[in-house]
């Protein structure tokens, strides 16, 4: 009876082509699982520091404070802190001397005094003069602070939205007061910023912005506190900020142009339209409105501009009704604008995060 088998040839060659499909597909599973990791780790800094500063609000501690160091006071009391370190001992608190920025420049982080090396703006609500401190949470994050001193006190018995990632959530309003940069991987490389050092609620860190579109530079993003109609009809009657109509209540986009600083300072349909060529595989070419699809996402590129994945939502600084304003859904397979959604852009809606344009 003849026994058939395989020959050592084709044994070989076999192994061969599994070779060759293992060698051009694991790279890129294990850069996905890496991106994916990150993000994780990026998405839990931040949901446990705004775990903390809830709590705070809850408690109508959530300011103002009259330093960085004064909330830093309070701060440790409801989050768990290893180590603080004022403005002149930061690198105590950080694993290494200097940061890579997105220009491929060194930036030393003892340099980083104040929130002037975070982009924030000085003006009536916005002051983040005061030292900034370093801190080691205990699970060993570093973290520079820098806390604003015209911080607005929020309403202890409200709730606020929390933005989301993948149905967990991220951060909400409470920690809008604070400025800061944090570190996800230790000493090891690449120490660059929007990699492994993240921004959080800060404009920039050195010369560099938090997001670049089209030679503009802005903000980092961040959920908006929300006005109430009676402050929206004050801001209307000021004339200061470009709001020409107002929601019943809770009117977050009203609250997003005053934390710009005015609609002119926001970003257009445009401004906006032109973030998905930096998320999505193949540069698409948006319009302003109308919804794109077939689109593919890159893990890993909104997290490493502080936004949430793989779906999140922004406001432009163009309204078109009293209850209504602009904004564009990123999704995995999609992008879509709000000129086509009508209700779904009304401007109580608290997960519509915000970028300003930045000075």
């Amino acid at each position: 009876m003849n026994k058939k088998a395989f020959t050592l040839a084709e044994v070989l060659i076999t192994l061969g082509v599994i070779g060759i499909v293992a060698a051009l597909t694991l790279p890129t599973l294990m850069q996905n699982l890496n991106k994916k990791i990150r993000a994780e780790q990026i998405r839990t800094v931040k949901y446990k520091f705004t775990k903390a500063t809830d709590k705070m609000n809850s408690l109508g501690l959530i300011g103002p404070y009259d330093s960085t160091a004064a909330f830093v006071g309070e701060l440790q009391k409801h989050l768990k802190i290893a180590k603080v370190c004022t403005a002149s001992n930061l690198r105590s608190c950080w694993p290494y001397d200097k940061v890579i920025l997105q220009d491929g420049k060194e930036y030393e982080i003892s340099k980083v005094q104040t929130g002037k090396q975070f982009k924030m703006d000085t003006n009536e609500s916005s002051d983040y003069t005061s030292p900034n401190v370093g801190i080691v949470t205990a699970d060993g994050t570093p973290m520079i602070l820098s806390y604003n001193q015209k911080c607005a006190a929020l309403d202890p018995v409200k709730s606020y939205t929390w933005s989301t990632e993948d149905g967990k959530p991220v951060s909400n309003a409470t920690a809008n007061c604070v400025a800061a940069v944090f570190e996800i991987n230790g000493t090891k490389k690449p120490n660059k910023l929007s990699d492994d050092v993240v921004l959080f609620n800060a404009n920039g860190l050195g010369n560099s912005c938090a997001i670049e579109l089209g030679g503009k530079c802005f903000t980092a993003p961040f959920t908006p506190t929300p006005m109430t109609k009676a402050e929206c009809d004050a801001a209307i009657s000021e004339g200061n900020l470009g709001i020409s109509g107002c929601f019943f209540d809770n009117d977050y986009w009203a609250g997003a142009v005053k934390q710009c600083g005015g609609t002119k300072n926001m970003p257009s349909t445009d401004d906006i339209a032109k973030l998905a060529s930096a998320i999505y595989e193949g540069n698409p070419n948006i319009p302003s409105t109308g919804k794109v699809e077939g689109l593919t996402y890159k893990n890993g590129t909104a997290s490493s501009i502080g936004l949430p994945e793989p779906k999140f939502s922004l406001w432009t600084g163009a309204a078109y009704s009293p209850g209504g304003a602009y904004a564009r859904d990123f999704d995995r397979n999609y992008t879509y604008s709000s000129a086509e959604w009508g209700a779904n852009s009304n401007k109580n809606q608290g997960t519509i995060q915000a970028l300003c344009i930045s000075n």
